[in-house]
């Protein structure tokens, strides 16, 4: 089966790079881009179908809930995941109406995102097949019930999960910035020796690229970038 054809639609250019950078390294999916807004969503789909919008509520050139309402009046099918600051019931009940399979409130939380991107693999792999499916089934691909996940430690001890993940949100923010260790504590507020903890670690595990700076200290600095996906 194909990978999920993505795009992604967020004025935003830190939660942009952060959603695209996710949905490409995300097992079965691919990502077609991000537009930052709906004139360059539609000018990018006039091509290709995508299967999967993450798509924001309010930008610049209008609503994506009603630009996700069009593509529903002219059969344009896909599925739509909201990532919206908008939280009042009457945005919320309007999304529902139109179909969307999730609708995730900013800021971000990454796992709830992956969880609604493993939960739309699963319906699409389950319904690509002949067959039926059992009620149960169908409730848990849908997401019926859905708990909050506690994050399960996959990282070594003295690496805390949240973390590492606000400094990969860093790097994978400003995938064409050089960061030294002394920057990402700055920026996270963290201490020199925790920031040079982390991104040793991110090195060892190649999630980021390492130059040496030969500058005016005894010996060089190491400037960590973000390692793009793929």
């Amino acid at each position: 089966m194909d990978p999920i054809l993505t795009l992604v639609i967020e004025d935003d250019d830190r939660i942009g790079a952060i959603l695209s950078e996710l949905v490409a390294s995300t097992s079965g999916f691919s990502l077609l881009g991000r537009a930052g807004t709906l004139a360059q969503a539609d000018a990018m789909m006039a091509g290709v179908v995508p299967q999967l919008l993450l798509v924001d509520i309010s930008l610049p050139d209008g609503s994506g809930l009603e630009w996700v309402s069009r593509l529903r009046s002219h059969n344009r099918e896909a599925y739509v995941i909201m990532v919206t600051a908008s939280r009042d019931v009457e945005t919320i009940q309007q999304a529902l109406n139109l179909g969307v399979h999730d609708y995730i409130i900013k800021p971000l939380r990454l796992f709830r995102i992956q969880q609604s991107l493993d939960e739309i693999l699963q319906l699409h792999q389950k319904l690509s097949e002949p067959g039926r499916l059992e009620q149960e089934d169908l409730d848990r691909l849908l997401g019926k019930g859905r708990t909050q996940p506690k994050e399960v430690r996959t990282t070594p001890k003295g690496i805390d999960s949240i973390t590492l993940r606000q400094v990969l949100d860093l790097l994978a923010a400003e995938p064409e910035s050089v960061f030294s260790t002394d920057t990402v504590a700055q920026r996270l507020s963290l201490s020199r020796t925790t920031a040079r903890r982390y991104l040793e670690y991110l090195e060892s595990e190649d999630r980021v690229d390492v130059d040496l700076n030969y500058g005016q200290r005894g010996r060089p600095e190491r400037r960590y970038r973000w390692r793009r996906a793929g």
